[in-house]
């Protein structure tokens, strides 16, 4: 094959490159590249500088302004959702004196953010997307977010061109008073570029008509849902201001498939299709999603959601918000991580299969792909970061042996290089039971739950080395009701039970023989065994955010972040427990949570830890009567 000498300095420049950041690493090369990138900007006059930013939609718009520029002509943009300064510097060396075009992604992730990109970048063509509420923790308002994107439009010489959305307030008024041309769109009637018309029913794919001046154009899109809009027309008044013609747009953009992880649809050999939006997650970019599934035409319609950001105070209840509507559009909803259990209090009466809680990705995968079937559309919608949804995708060809939860790795786990090393935790909780440290190994056949009995379950790790931890209080709760009603303890399977009346109420105390994070798969056996519900159970556990010594009961709830309570309802899907929780918070607890938690209680903590077991176990027996004289 011939080389051109271009060609030839490109693959030098690669393989020099490499070899570079094998001596110095990869953080010393991409600081050497920023520093570079400035010398090297004052030599691409030729190609037009392109700048995209906005809350939403602004990758999607950067890729399609790629696809229908490279039509006819060449360049380069930023690589992936990579929008930060090392980003766009890295694009710049790529860029070549020849080329036609540079596009450019621009976060808005914090104020002033944006400065050192612009003035490298030093743009004639802006185009601005939405103003939302991502990176909300940052700014104190929609304004103050609008400020940091609009500095891109005020970075604009006279001979260049505004891209804004007419239906944003904040985003047009950025056209006030900036010294580039202005060119609107939108769906409003004063927009220059203007989408009406517009349908994306599943499984058909975005299309509209663009109206501008007097010409009507079809515009076919592989995009999913209509809310790609405003990065549609974003991308095409983009290609405008480049020199492109309205037809030209409608070519390029019908050519683009969508981007990774933003509404991605992807099927499966058995006939199952999943519309992958796990790229991130903002809490009220959830609409969009509902707006696509509650139209969409499929033989079983199921949500995925994991983690949101953006969410701020309130997050239980915005989780639960999202799990009503959810069950609206849905046939079922499935919600994964540490969140998850809050949404159970959402689940619509007589629904109980329509709406499962897992904290791990892989009890759901396990449970979504043993139920899906074809025909079925299936959409997740969670934070790449935190959740990895890709992996129940990836697990139904056995793709994936990585099952962590806390890896933090930005990138999509096809390309992981640790996606075929094993971790995690065992499918669906399943684990030998452990020895006890203190009683005897009797098998006892062990009658039904009665009618009226209440059955307390105190939560504890069950080796040796855990007696006296904070972690273990549940256990001590228990024990301390055991010896003062003069009950014995007896061993089964999975727990150990100790049954008869205290106070004049009829209790069957509970200490399962599982790990705590996997407490759940016993308590379930269990409860199948002897015939019990959630109704009838009262948990008892620590509670790191209670000061130590504290004591409180509630009658259901999520899991507030106990891992424990997460298997328990998990495993049962509910979270009708009644719970008592006692406090073992103090300075200093949450700095090092797990090494504290499972640590032996100090001399001086042990008379606060004695008083509170006792009051936990006189609140046990107050709930039990109020649900004896309830009935």
């Amino acid at each position: 094959m011939h080389l051109t000498p271009r060609k030839l300095l490109n693959r030098l420049t690669d393989a020099l490159g490499w070899r570079l950041r094998k001596v110095v690493g990869d953080d010393f090369v991409d600081r050497s590249k920023v520093t570079l990138a400035p010398r090297w900007r004052p030599f691409l006059k030729k190609p037009v500088f392109l700048g995209v930013t906005g809350s939403v939609g602004k990758t999607t718009a950067k890729e399609l302004l790629l696809g229908v520029l490279s039509r006819n002509g060449r360049g380069v943009g930023t690589v992936g959702s990579f929008n930060d300064i090392d980003a766009t510097s890295q694009a710049l060396l790529r860029s070549r004196p020849h080329h036609n075009f540079f596009v450019a992604e621009l976060s808005e992730d914090k104020p002033g953010g944006m400065d050192a990109q612009l003035a490298l970048l030093q743009p004639s063509v802006g185009v601005v997307t939405i103003v939302g509420y991502d990176h909300w923790s940052a700014y104190d308002s929609r304004e103050a977010i609008a400020a940091e994107m609009g500095k891109l439009i005020a970075a604009l010489p006279a001979t260049g061109t505004a891209v804004l959305n007419a239906d944003d307030p904040l985003v047009l008024a950025m056209g006030q008073g900036c010294a580039a041309k202005v060119l609107s769109y939108g769906l409003s009637p004063q927009a220059d570029l203007r989408a009406e018309d517009i349908r994306s029913v599943w499984p058909e794919r975005l299309e509209f008509t663009l109206v501008h001046h007097t010409a009507r154009l079809k515009v076919r899109t592989q995009l999913c849902g209509t809310h790609w809009v405003p990065a549609v027309l974003g991308a095409m008044g983009g290609a405008l201001a480049s020199g492109l013609t309205l037809a030209e747009c409608a070519e390029g953009i019908a050519q683009v498939p969508p981007f990774e992880g933003r509404m991605q649809p992807l099927s499966t050999p058995e006939g199952v299709t999943f519309i992958r939006d796990d790229y991130k997650a903002p809490l009220w970019t959830a609409d969009a999603c509902f707006a696509f599934m509650s139209v969409a035409q499929a033989r079983r319609k199921i949500m995925v959601i994991g983690s949101l950001s953006d969410c701020g105070a309130g997050a239980p209840e915005k989780y639960a918000k999202v799990a009503k509507r959810a069950q609206e559009v849905a046939d079922i909803t499935i919600f994964v991580g540490p969140w998850a259990s809050q949404v159970l209090k959402a689940r619509k009466p007589g629904a109980q299969h329509a709406l499962l809680v897992f904290r791990n990705v892989r009890d759901a995968a396990e449970h979504l792909n043993s139920i899906t079937r074809e025909g079925d559309l299936v959409l997740l919608k969670g934070t790449n970061k935190q959740d990895h949804l890709i992996r129940i995708i990836m697990a139904r060809s056995g793709g994936i042996a990585c099952w962590r939860d806390d890896c933090d790795r930005y990138e999509f786990c096809a390309t992981c290089a640790y996606r075929n090393k094993p971790s995690g935790l065992p499918v669906l909780i399943s684990s030998a039971p452990t020895a006890s440290h203190e009683l005897p190994a009797i098998a006892a056949d062990v009658s039904p739950i009665q009618p009226g009995e209440q059955v307390v379950i105190g939560l504890g790790n069950p080796e040796s080395k855990y007696v006296g931890t904070p972690h273990n209080v549940g256990f001590e709760v228990v024990e301390r009701l055991a010896t003062s009603a003069g009950l014995s303890w007896d061993q089964t399977l999975d727990a150990w039970i100790a049954r008869g009346s205290s106070q004049g109420q009829t209790l069957c105390l509970v200490k399962i023989n599982m790990p705590m994070n996997l407490i759940g798969a016993g308590l379930k056996r269990l409860a199948q065994r002897l015939a019990f519900g959630p109704e009838q159970c009262i948990l008892v556990f620590d509670d790191l955010d209670m000061p130590l010594g504290a004591v409180r009961s509630r009658m259901s709830g999520g899991a507030g972040g106990h891992r424990g309570v997460t298997s328990i309802l998990e495993a049962f899907q509910s979270d009708a427990f009644r719970r008592v929780k006692v406090g073992i918070g103090r300075d200093g607890a949450k700095d090092d949570r797990v090494a504290y938690v499972l640590t032996p209680f100090s001399e001086s903590s042990r008379p606060a830890v004695d008083q509170a077991t006792s009051l936990a176990g006189t609140q046990v027996l107050d709930l039990a009567k109020r649900q004896r004289l309830a009935k």
